[in-house]
């Protein structure tokens, strides 16, 4: 009888290594390093090539599998020209752009507070509120500049998510096809492995490394991050702060935090980011306009003894015709 017992779990353990658990989820990702062209994974037996992007989170992917996820990339193919190369250059351009104007723009709303604050009431301070008048309206053509490079930049994004990927069944220049496996097994490298549980809705950050990449797991419901709200994601290891003239929150490690403050006149938020404690040192200061048809995720990034701060916005769907 003991030998029976044994018999048979010996042949269910095995039936499960044959035939693992399989879960159902959904998950996004996003590049911290450069984008990964032509990633792929198996979702019921078959094939889903996608792409990673640094600048915006890929489509919602469906999956069902087991719950280890494992992602590959193609063979690279030096010798295909990805008409979205240019466009995403001027991207970046563009935007860099319009982070320095509103860099400009904040300082001069911070020196207009400051004057308006310090001056008394009365004609006495009558001087003051006008130069700070003055100091907003200099600011201006710094804000029409931001806001024409937003526009851009929402343009270029629009034409880059329009263009389609260079996929592997593309034949390179020469003729010569690379072919693929009798499986159907894409040609490739392998990227990285996470695991999942059966529901889950995740954001995967994919943080290059010397042989694979590392993936950061946060969980990701999108309901949880309305249109209109501004979300931060704290990826060091230490809390952060959050601090504006009338609000504060503090940003745990890896949970994604909600923070949209008070709108000033001009429908803009000022944020400093500042280390942990009442009096935290300032690490970087944001300045940030949100929009009732956009949802932006900041990424706080460790970076030496301070941060990095990277902007992904998402726009709600436009409706159809």
């Amino acid at each position: 009888m003991k030998r029976i017992f044994l018999l048979i779990a010996s042949v269910a353990l095995s039936r499960g290594a044959e035939d693992p658990k399989q879960i159902s989820m959904r998950f996004r990702a996003l590049s911290l390093g450069e984008p990964v062209e032509q990633a792929a994974y198996q979702s019921e037996g078959k094939w889903v090539r996608f792409t990673i992007a640094s600048d915006f989170l890929s489509p919602t992917q469906e999956y069902r599998g087991p719950s280890t996820l494992v992602f590959f990339q193609d063979a690279p193919r030096p010798d295909k020209v990805d008409a979205r190369t240019p466009l995403r250059q001027e991207l970046s351009v563009v935007l860099d752009e319009a982070h320095r104007q509103e860099a400009l723009l904040l300082e001069a709303k911070q020196a207009a507070a400051e004057a308006t604050a310090k001056a008394p009431e009365g004609k006495e301070g009558d001087a003051a509120r006008r130069e700070a008048g003055l100091i907003l309206s200099l600011a201006e053509p710094a804000e029409e500049a931001a806001r024409k490079a937003r526009e851009r930049a929402a343009e270029l994004q629009s034409q880059i998510d329009r263009m389609p990927a260079v996929t592997s069944e593309d034949k390179p220049v020469g003729g010569k096809e690379t072919k693929q496996p009798a499986s159907g097994k894409p040609m490739h490298k392998k990227l990285g492995t996470v695991t999942a549980a059966e529901g889950e809705s995740l954001l995967f950050l994919f943080q290059p490394g010397a042989k694979e990449a590392r993936i950061l797991k946060i969980t990701d419901p999108t309901q949880s991050h309305p249109y209109g709200t501004l979300r931060f994601l704290n990826l060091g290891n230490a809390p952060l702060r959050l601090a504006s003239p009338y609000a504060s929150m503090m940003v745990t490690p890896r949970q994604p935090t909600l923070f949209t403050p008070n709108r000033d006149a001009y429908g803009y938020v000022g944020i400093e980011v500042r280390e942990a404690g009442p009096s935290g040192r300032v690490l970087r200061t944001l300045r940030a306009r949100p929009e009732p048809d956009a949802r932006t995720t900041y990424l706080l990034l460790p970076e030496g003894d301070g941060i990095t701060i990277k902007g992904i916005t998402e726009r709600a769907p436009r409706p159809g015709p």
